[in-house]
């Protein structure tokens, strides 16, 4: 078997909404930040998928509402009582990028082999983008790609 078929991914997952998992390579997240609700600045006349800025290392670090830009629901919403934020820390292109989600799980190795396409009739457009593919265990995880969530963000703009 070529070696390509036999790669695996280092992914930490996370919950975008109750009943959706997924996966972001380990190597996009510089770090996972618990943030309290109260922290996070808003923005006045801004999409609604931006939350706002909060204060990283001395830094604006933008947040966005990851759930909500891939179609999936408000984080607020979704989870009303929640006084904590993780935010999942991105960098690309020397970017960084704080994205909001429910809950932050644990590491998984995900085989790259036994990724499979995304069904073209159920997603959004932007998800369409963000999205490697599913990988499929006792759960579906959306396995998605950083430098495909900034894309998005920067087509979107």
């Amino acid at each position: 078997m070529p070696a390509a078929m036999n790669q695996e991914l280092l992914c930490l997952s996370f919950s975008l909404s109750p009943t959706n998992q997924a996966l972001l390579p380990a190597h996009e997240c510089l770090e996972v930040l618990p943030l309290p609700v109260n922290q996070v600045v808003g923005i006045p006349d801004m999409p609604p998928a931006v939350m706002g800025v909060a204060n990283w290392r001395g830094e604006v670090l933008w947040l966005l509402d990851l759930a909500y830009w891939l179609g999936f629901g408000s984080l607020p919403e979704l989870y009303p009582q929640q006084m904590n934020y993780n935010v999942m820390i991105i960098t690309q292109d020397k970017q960084r990028l704080g994205l909001v989600v429910a809950q932050v799980g644990q590491m998984f190795w995900c085989p790259l082999a036994q990724l499979q396409s995304p069904p073209g009739t159920e997603m959004t457009p932007v998800l369409a983008q963000c999205l490697r593919g599913y990988w499929v265990q006792e759960q579906i995880f959306l396995v998605l790609d950083g430098q495909g969530i900034v894309q998005s963000l920067c087509a979107d703009q």
